[in-house]
């Protein structure tokens, strides 16, 4: 029996298998503000602060000393946009959890206006569960009676075959690069040349 057989048996098991990712997003409302993470069967692939001043998105890693600045119709928030869509239909969703911390410095105003995102963020869960039925949703929420706060967190899990995943990064490249020509075309996009 041939042995050199079994190693494109286990790269096509590798290439179609799915893999398991986690993503984290939280946000402040207030300033403005948020961190990313993305990991990989627990291990960080990836995480980033941001900030929104204006039309830019100012980011920010881990590891890194600098900030780095982007505008809404840079190359790539458009690539990310892109990806986003493209993975968006591949992906088999497991898990949303969503957390919120809400409060006006008002207890009944805190309660009501809580109640009111509870009331949103319930229909939009339970959209999701209509077109994933198999996803597990939850919904945490806190509210702060005595203090002006206002945090949103998103936890998702989800999988998808590494196949999928080269498949959209290359179709997102493609479609990005049409999408910035075109805005660049049409003089919507901004260009950095003072």
């Amino acid at each position: 029996m041939n042995y050199y057989l079994l190693i494109p048996f286990f790269l096509i098991i590798l290439f179609f298998l799915p893999i398991k990712l986690e993503a984290r997003v939280s946000f402040n409302v207030l300033d403005f503000s948020g961190a990313l993470g993305v990991f990989l069967y627990k291990k960080k692939l990836l995480h980033e602060q941001f900030w929104i001043k204006g039309k830019k998105i100012i980011t920010k890693s881990d590891d890194a000393i600098e900030t780095k600045e982007m505008d809404f119709q840079s190359s790539e928030v458009i690539f990310m946009e892109t990806l986003l869509q493209e993975i968006k239909d591949k992906t088999r969703l497991k898990e949303i959890s969503v957390f919120y911390n809400i409060g006006v410095k008002d207890a009944f105003l805190s309660a009501m206006l809580a109640g009111l995102v509870n009331f949103a963020i319930t229909i939009f869960l339970t959209n999701v569960k209509n077109q994933k039925p198999t996803a597990s949703l939850s919904l945490n929420d806190t509210v702060s009676y005595n203090r002006e706060v206002c945090q949103f967190a998103v936890k998702l899990i989800m999988s998808i075959s590494l196949f999928d995943v080269v498949y959209s990064l290359l179709n997102a490249i493609i479609l990005s690069k049409k999408k910035h020509a075109e805005l660049a075309k049409t003089g919507e996009l901004k260009t950095n040349k003072t």
